[in-house]
């Protein structure tokens, strides 16, 4: 597993975004390249503090960005493990 790295959530359509940390169930990066990035990505939030899991929890939309690529993925989350799983948009 890789080191926890920076991703992008957006809530609700909001236009401010969270940055928070993860670690992805992944052996390699991400792909630098849009094309090759792939349609699910599952993993675990690391640093979200209670009113940030309380939130995301309650959100009727939740938009993930993982790196420079800026690809839109949608995801699920387990608030009872801070698992994820996002599919691409």
């Amino acid at each position: 597993m890789l080191p926890p790295q920076d991703v992008t959530i957006y809530l609700n359509n909001a236009l401010k975004a969270t940055h928070t940390l993860a670690e992805l169930d992944r052996d390699a990066s991400l792909p630098p390249s849009v094309a090759e990035m792939p349609d699910q990505i599952s993993g675990r939030f690391v640093s979200l503090d209670s009113p940030a899991a309380h939130e995301v929890e309650g959100a009727w939309k939740r938009v993930m960005i993982f790196n420079e690529t800026h690809v839109l993925y949608t995801f699920t989350y387990d608030p009872a493990t801070a698992v994820f799983t996002a599919r691409k948009r």
